[in-house]
């Protein structure tokens, strides 16, 4: 009896040992023809997937660059609106309205007036590499560089040198690593509470990395999932396989709409949460 391919590996689905043929060891190549062959699998994965591309060693970290190359022509275009004089329209006009919002909306509020201006400039940039990384993997043959845990690890750990350069800027390092107790706490719950603190210095920026990555990853896989019903139905009958296909379709469509959704709140929510942590530095008092 044939093992169904649902139940093989994503690397080894599809593929088949021939008759009286004992299957090959974990890991050895099975042949030409094997090495050459790729299962539903792992063809719907590769937005997932990291792995190499165009003769580069990592998929992700192309589109890690290419997306932040992106975000530098789309910003220089905004700035050349400008150069033109009156008011800008386009692609300027669309930028400058996220800038306020997040300058306005986001930075001022959560930290403050004076001290928001200072760290616009990095939460802008983290709104908008998050946004067009989020976007650029949605498009055919690409790959989504924040579904990456290395690329969200890499964002979180500048959020969190920014959250303890916004209290250490304001109250000096002592004073900001002193504040992490709460006054008036008694002397013998020091032993817990500043572990406790401590961790919680690392407990921010370890979500804002999960949150964002398992977010990402989430939508494509669901896509993945939706689309390989298909293949599976098939395998239980032609006319299974035909009916799925537009079910299948239509929910994959459905969510890869949702996905646009999704790319705008994942960029917001990661702005956000670091500047009320940037804000929770600067201003313990509140």
């Amino acid at each position: 009896m044939k093992v169904p391919w649902l139940l093989a590996t994503a690397s080894e689905a599809g593929q088949e040992a021939a008759p009286g043929v004992a299957p090959a060891a974990h890991g050895a190549a099975a042949g030409p023809a094997a090495e050459g062959a790729h299962g539903p699998a792992e063809v719907l994965l590769h937005h997932v997937l990291d792995q190499p591309f165009l003769g580069l060693p990592s998929k992700h970290l192309l589109f890690f660059c290419l997306a932040a190359l992106l975000v530098i022509v789309i910003t220089g275009l905004a700035r050349r609106s400008y150069r033109k004089g009156g008011v800008p329209r386009g692609v300027g006009a669309a930028v400058e309205g996220l800038v306020l919002f997040v300058r306005d909306e986001i930075a001022e509020k959560e930290i403050g007036h004076g001290d928001g201006r200072r760290f616009t400039p990095l939460l802008l940039s983290f709104f908008f590499f998050i946004l067009v990384a989020a976007l650029f993997g949605l498009t055919p043959f690409s790959a989504t560089a924040t579904g990456n845990i290395s690329v969200t690890m890499g964002l979180a750990a500048v959020s969190f040198a920014a959250q303890q350069w916004g209290g250490i800027s304001k109250h000096g390092v002592v004073h900001h690593f002193a504040g992490l107790v709460p006054p008036g706490l008694p002397v013998w719950l020091l032993p817990i509470m500043i572990p406790v603190e401590v961790l919680s210095m690392f407990t921010k920026p370890f979500a804002l990395m999960v949150r964002l990555f398992a977010n990402m990853l989430a939508g494509h896989m669901v896509i993945t999932a939706l689309l390989l019903l298909i293949p599976m139905m098939a395998q239980v009958s032609t006319f299974l396989g035909v009916a799925m296909v537009p079910v299948s379709l239509g929910l994959a469509l459905f969510i890869m709409i949702l996905e646009v959704l999704v790319a705008f709140i994942q960029a917001y929510i990661f702005t956000l949460l670091t500047a009320i942590f940037i804000g929770m530095y600067a201003h313990p008092a509140h």
